[in-house]
């Protein structure tokens, strides 16, 4: 990863691990990743990205075996400091990943894909650590909608977004938690990445996030997508 946007998480990091623990949005992506994987019988999970270590800890509460891996030194250390019967290490997720070849039964990735700036790399390095039949599964903004800017009607209702760009890839920064890059690609980009890398798509996910009064319900926050290798 760059160093600059190492430094923006790292920047950001204390903010973000204490709003995520509030956050209505984060608590719908929890609701789906605990109910697609309820109990695990002691299978080696990688999380990719795992920030301040929320679903490290998760996976291992249900009887998998997780390392919880972060570019950001600070977010290792909040991670480090909040669960401390997990094991986290620093790494660069986007270079070549320091495990073995077929050492994993899962790579899960919470939101991290559209934040980096070399995924096809990543791809590449999760099939190559997962065990033949492993899962890689991994959640993003959804690339469709995440950009666009809510229209209201006379009522003052939410009611759409108006989509300006979609098909070109572009950065744009956020300012959630702090300044932190985003990388815009139209979803057939992460669909083919995984393709090209040599995985076969079981599952995919766009499930309903906003409350239906204050934001159309009808568009999708999230886009959720399961491989096996």
């Amino acid at each position: 990863m760059s160093e600059e946007i190492i430094k923006q998480w790292d920047s950001a990091a204390e903010k973000f691990a204490k709003e995520q623990e509030q956050s209505l949005y984060a608590n719908a992506n929890k609701k789906i990743i605990k109910e697609r994987f309820k109990k695990f019988n002691g299978e080696k999970i990688l999380d990719l990205g795992c920030g301040y270590g929320y679903y490290t800890d998760y996976f291992k509460s249900i009887g998998g075996c997780p390392i919880g891996t972060d570019g950001s030194q600070v977010m290792i250390d909040i991670a480090r400091k909040k669960f401390p019967e997990c094991f986290f290490e620093v790494s660069d997720i986007t270079a070549q990943m320091p495990y073995d070849t077929e050492s994993f039964d899962m790579v899960f990735s919470n939101q991290v894909f559209m934040d980096i700036d070399n995924p096809e790399n990543v791809f590449s390095e999760c099939y190559r650590i997962l065990k033949p039949g492993g899962i890689l599964y991994y959640s993003i903004t959804h690339p469709a909608f995440f950009n666009g800017e809510w229209r209201k009607d006379e009522g003052e209702n939410v009611i759409g977004k108006l989509i300006s760009s979609y098909i070109t890839p572009s950065f744009s920064t956020n300012h959630f938690w702090g300044e932190t890059g985003h990388f815009h690609r139209p979803l057939s980009y992460y669909l083919n990445m995984a393709s090209d890398a040599g995985f076969t798509l079981v599952h995919t996910d766009e499930p309903k996030v906003y409350d239906g009064m204050n934001k159309n319900d009808d568009l999708p926050l999230f886009f959720f997508a399961e491989y096996k290798k």
